[in-house]
């Protein structure tokens, strides 16, 4: 449904030289009164434990009514996310960041970053579950952080 760049922030006076720390999140959270869920991708590019960029990135994605309806669970009273599925809006997103940091730090006069590969598959395990909550009880949602050690840019 949509892309959306949440902050590029460049913290650094002088790009560092050399390998740099990347750090990243995941998220996801609904609003199942309307069928949408958003994965939210955090990178924060670090040197010396300085921060010195930062981007966020979310995608937006909305279930036809018998799409999110096939997903949900009477039992639990939540709709369930296969991990397939997770993992592929995962991809996504981590795909939508990668074209997003490369035009940014190019605007930024930056050299241009790259973000480490990424399997959603190895961190994504897992089917997520929404509880059933009215709009204005939606809980902040499921984090899965990345391990910080998947590459070094």
């Amino acid at each position: 449904m949509d892309v959306k760049q949440l902050q590029f922030v460049n913290l650094a006076n002088e790009w560092p030289e050399g390998e740099m720390q990347i750090n990243n999140q995941l998220q996801f959270n609904s609003e199942t009164d309307k069928r949408i869920v958003r994965c939210n991708a955090n990178f924060e590019y670090k040197k010396n434990d300085i921060t010195q960029l930062i981007l966020g990135v979310q995608t937006v994605f909305e279930f036809t009514r018998d799409s999110w309806s096939a997903l949900y669970q009477l039992d639990g009273d939540q709709w369930v996310l296969p991990a397939g599925l997770v993992q592929h809006m995962a991809d996504i997103t981590i795909g939508s960041a990668r074209g997003i940091m490369a035009v940014r730090s190019e605007e930024a006069g930056i050299p241009k970053q790259i973000l480490p590969l990424i399997n959603p598959g190895q961190m994504l395990r897992n089917n997520i579950a929404f509880k059933r909550v009215p709009q204005q009880q939606q809980p902040a949602g499921n984090a899965i952080p990345l391990d910080g050690t998947l590459g070094n840019a």
